[in-house]
């Protein structure tokens, strides 16, 4: 599958490392943001890249507006000023970057930079937004969230929410194969009906890659007695692939990618 210029197979799952260029992201809100300057740590951001691609990483998502519970919004121009310093350094990597945005004059300002994948948690709900992509012809991530209460299983709201907007997408002009699915874990669901959809959700069902945000999430606490929460993300994120996942995206990427060699090689 092409991501921009770079070309990716998936005969076995991929790693997406995850860099949060913000002050207030649930788990590493701040690692590369100075608060007292309001600025990212580009020399932080730098090295990080680096330890990511030494591990083997395929993806790295960038993002400089948090979505956890009860964030604060910013506006476009702050995620710019926040955004656009990384954005300039990527084509000095070899790894595939990934947008984490969903205003428009970002993702164009990404796109303009060469990132190769846009992951927009609110699923291109502008025009803008998917006039920017469909020109672009890189692949999109869609996220489902549960936004209403609905007697459907977990699974099924969610399979048919893609149904939906694969749809749709493809009427608006985008390809089929260039649109990827994240199931969204956690984004308003109960950790009963998480836990389903890290048991039962059978991404091969679809043609499309799909990528499981799962890492350092909260309702994972319910299935350890360790605080320390990359064990089991590493472990919800192996299940994960073996029930079909594309792309991994977490936060320890040396121990995930250990771990996910020694089982998929």
């Amino acid at each position: 599958m092409l991501f921009g210029k770079k070309e990716l197979n998936f005969d076995i799952p991929r790693v997406m490392g995850i860099i949060n260029i913000t002050p207030d992201s649930f788990s590493d809100g701040g690692k590369f943001f100075s608060k007292e300057k309001s600025k990212i740590i580009l020399s932080k951001v730098i090295q990080e890249i680096e330890l990511m691609e030494k591990c083997g990483v395929s993806f790295i998502d960038i993002g400089a507006e948090s979505t956890r519970p009860g964030y604060i919004p910013i506006s476009e121009e702050e995620e710019l000023d926040r955004i656009i310093p990384v954005l300039e350094i990527i084509k000095d990597f070899n790894t595939v970057f990934s947008i984490d945005s969903s205003k428009p004059k970002v993702l164009k300002e990404a796109i303009k930079n060469g990132v190769g994948l846009i992951n927009d948690v609110n699923s291109l709900k502008d025009n803008e937004s998917k006039e920017e992509v469909k020109n672009s012809k890189l692949p999109i991530c869609i996220m489902h969230k549960k936004e209403n209460s609905s007697k459907l299983d977990i699974c099924e709201e969610i399979s048919l929410y893609f149904e939906k907007q694969i749809e749709s997408l493809i009427n608006f002009g985008i390809e089929s194969e260039k649109i990827i699915l994240d199931p969204g874990f956690g984004y308003g669901k109960s950790a009963k009906e998480n836990i389903k959809i890290l048991s039962s959700f059978d991404y091969s069902k679809f043609s499309n890659k799909s990528i499981v945000g799962i890492s350092r999430k909260g309702f994972l606490k319910k299935l350890t007695s360790n605080n320390d929460l990359d064990d089991v993300s590493i472990s919800a994120a192996i299940i994960s692939a073996m029930n079909g996942a594309s792309i991994i995206r977490v936060h320890n990427v040396s121990e995930t990618m250990k771990k996910m060699g020694e089982i998929f090689g």
